[in-house]
């Protein structure tokens, strides 16, 4: 396996390329490879790309942010990897990890024990002009990802006996408790920096929250009210967010993008009276919005300015929901810009409070693992739309019985990377995970009988359990688990014993808590037996099953109906459609890839079209110098005129007149962009078609099998 890691370049980008292109520790500058750019002039490469990003945002040099992101990825002097193996894994760990939009240079040191590689990426992509951004923890993890299955399919530190498998789950439920103070502050230092646009206000809303911000020397510490030890900046993100420059950084841009936001909206505001034209006319401003299902919040993104999520509230409340309804209704012009909540009670009413450890234990089967190795297992799973996936699960979270069974520990609250058979990425919750392996390995649920005091609600999408004794306000159970029997007038829910289930507790609306099945039985009252004098029981039983059946026949109703318009007349005859409609999803897709790979080309053009146009009057100038000057003028200009000489001949190579406009290209490249958001969403369309002509298949088989 490989270690890696990742760090902002800020400052003299040419130092760094210049340290990973040392020819000592290259082979000779052999082991060096570019991405959309040469070795030998990605300093200027980058340049053009962030200048020509510069231009299309409209933004100053002084606002450029980081330069680059170094990635390394060290492989263990165990492995047995040749240098130009780790040279193609790092080019695969860059490619996956920028998704073929980013320059990068990867160069493949062998001077130490250890072979590794030094992986410089642009902070800009030249394919779209956005920022790449990461995020605390999860962008280090997604890496190690990658690198761990690429490793691992390389067949790299492969155990072949599972019992080696680590057992450190302990230890990381321990460390996971120390750390808790750091997951707060990271959590309000981000509530902050959604709102705030300066420093000073900044620091203001930290002190309201109970953090006392420090600035020591080149770092930034974080005190927590009640906590006994400050946290340094560097140890909240792997990457730069919280210290001084990456503060300052982010609160411009939010200055930009509040600024550009509140424009927006006072320009369409007086023409607009429902909340769905103002949607639909900021959305042509370039400001999308959304509301949080959960809260209720309304958020607001500067899509022109490659901007984040700005919650209402930091606007001020003219802003929110409630502030646009009354403008709308009384015809005022103007917004209040006012804040009347303190960020306080802002938190408390908005933020909601998850569980720190909510983790289940799962066994894993021959079902799920494809492959075990020093840092943990691969895992063969599905995404939730069913789509073939594989999942890298860390050594720390994997232990193993002494007969061998092999159990995960996973997070039912935490979103997992996961990672398609074409390259692309994606994502699971840690409860769709759990619930899919033991559902796959048929793991046995407990079957709980309810009584009337215990449910709050029931419909045709689940039951709502309602425990005050336990401290449990309301908990859902969806339909999937439900089994009701009318003629007895009993409802059961069948839990499974290692799944968390998440509730609100008593008195506590924005705090979710967890429940392991096993725990929700006892308090329940395990297995009882049905008390079928409880009438009233009886009767929401008979009611949502009179519902369910309603549903149903007008659900037959309408497969009957589909059928016969179809000319379908048993469960087999449904396969020519779905094969019909997979084979129609591969066309999309294969058309979707095709099309990205063209956009891809055409980005890289005129990237190099701009770089032609940016130092073609050195090359003119070098040109017509008189031959005893050339030598000179070479060496005082060889990037640039490298630079000029690389872009005119990938161009050459395509065919594409220097003269040829990149604006004209670009252009290209958002027509590209839209005809795949198109596709993207008509593959959508034919993927639901599908799905749904499957569950009518799966009807028509239960209808004939009884």
């Amino acid at each position: 396996m490989a270690i890696t890691k990742i760090h902002a370049v800020k400052v003299r980008l040419g130092d760094a390329i210049n340290y990973i292109e040392n020819p000592d520790k290259t082979d000779g500058q052999e082991l060096i490879s570019g991405y959309n750019t040469a070795p030998q002039t990605a300093v200027l490469d980058f340049s053009v790309t962030a200048a020509m990003a510069r231009k299309a945002r409209n933004t100053s040099a002084k606002k450029q942010g980081n330069l680059a992101y170094h990635l390394i990825q060290s492989f263990s002097p165990d492995d047995a990897v040749t240098p130009e193996r780790a040279h193609e894994l790092g080019r695969k760990l860059a490619m996956e990890f920028t998704n073929g939009k980013f320059e990068f240079v990867v160069a493949t040191h062998i001077n130490k024990d250890s072979i590794h590689n030094h992986i410089i990426i642009n902070a800009v992509s030249f394919y779209d002009y956005k920022k790449l951004r990461t995020v605390p923890y999860r962008t280090a993890q997604q890496i190690r990802s990658i690198s761990d299955q690429l490793c691992m399919e390389a067949q790299l530190s492969i155990i072949k006996d599972p019992q080696q498998l680590g057992q450190l789950y302990p230890t990381y439920v321990q460390k996971k408790r120390t750390t808790s103070n750091r997951t707060e502050v990271r959590k309000k230092l981000n509530f902050c920096l959604e709102r705030a646009t300066n420093y000073a206000q900044f620091l203001q809303m930290a002190q309201e929250l109970g953090i006392s911000v420090c600035q020591r020397g080149k770092h930034m510490t974080y005190l927590l009210d009640g906590a006994g030890r400050a946290i340094r900046d560097t140890s909240l993100a792997d990457t730069d967010k919280f210290t001084y420059t990456g503060l300052v950084e982010r609160l411009e841009d939010s200055a930009a993008e509040q600024l550009f936001i509140r424009e927006r909206i006072a320009k369409i505001l007086p023409n607009v009276s429902t909340f769905a034209d103002f949607a639909k006319l900021l959305q042509s401003e370039g400001v999308k919005i959304r509301v949080k299902k959960q809260s209720g919040q309304l958020l607001y993104k500067a899509a022109d300015l490659d901007g984040t999520w700005i919650p209402a509230d930091a606007l001020g409340d003219g802003f929110t929901l409630s502030g646009l309804e009354t403008s709308m209704k009384s015809g005022l012009e103007g917004l209040d810009e006012g804040h009347g909540t303190p960020i306080a009670d802002l938190y408390r009413e908005l933020t909601t409070e998850y569980p720190q450890n909510c983790d289940t234990s799962v066994r894993l089967t021959a079902r799920q693992i494809c492959s075990a190795g020093k840092r943990g297992v691969l895992l063969q799973i599905q995404d939730a739309n069913g789509n073939p996936a594989k999942l890298m699960m860390d050594n720390r979270h994997i232990h193993t019985t002494s007969d061998g069974t092999v159990t995960a520990d996973i997070s039912a609250a935490f979103s997992y990377d996961i990672t398609y058979n074409d390259g692309t990425h994606g994502t699971i919750s840690g409860t769709d995970l759990i619930r899919q392996i033991d559902e796959a390995n048929l793991t046995q649920p407990l079957t709980v009988s309810l009584t009337a005091d215990q449910i709050m609600a029931m419909s045709l999408r689940g039951v709502t359990v309602h425990l005050p004794q336990y401290g449990i306000e309301r908990l859902f159970i969806s339909e999937r688990y439900v089994q009701r029997n009318v003629d007895q007038g009993s409802c059961a829910i069948s839990l499974y014993p290692g799944w968390q289930y998440s509730y609100v507790p008593i008195g506590s609306e924005n705090t979710r808590n967890s429940i392991s099945g096993a725990e929700l039985a006892q308090s329940l009252g395990g297995v009882v037996q049905v008390d079928t004098s409880e009438s009233s029981l009886a009767r929401r039983v008979a009611n949502v099953e009179r519902r369910a059946g309603i549903a149903n026949a007008q659900e037959l109703g309408k497969l009957l109906g589909s059928m016969a318009d179809n000319c379908l007349h048993s469960a087999a005859d449904f396969d020519k459609q779905i094969n019909a409609y997979r084979r129609e999803e591969m066309k999309f897709r294969n058309e979707i890839a095709e099309l990205r790979s063209k956009s891809k080309t055409y980005a890289a053009t005129a990237h190099n079209l701009q770089a032609c146009r940016t130092y073609k009057s050195v090359w003119l100038e070098y040109a017509f110098k008189p031959l005893a000057q050339k030598d000179t003028f070479y060496k005082q200009n060889e990037a640039a005129l490298q630079a000029y000489s690389r872009a005119a001949s990938q161009l050459d190579k395509m065919g594409i007149s220097l003269g040829t406009e990149p604006e004209k290209v670009r252009q290209l490249v958002a027509e590209t962009e839209s005809r795949i958001a198109d596709l993207i969403a008509e593959l959508e369309m034919v993927r639901k078609t599908n799905q749904a002509i499957q569950e009518d298949k799966e009807k028509v088989e239960q209808i004939q099998s009884g």
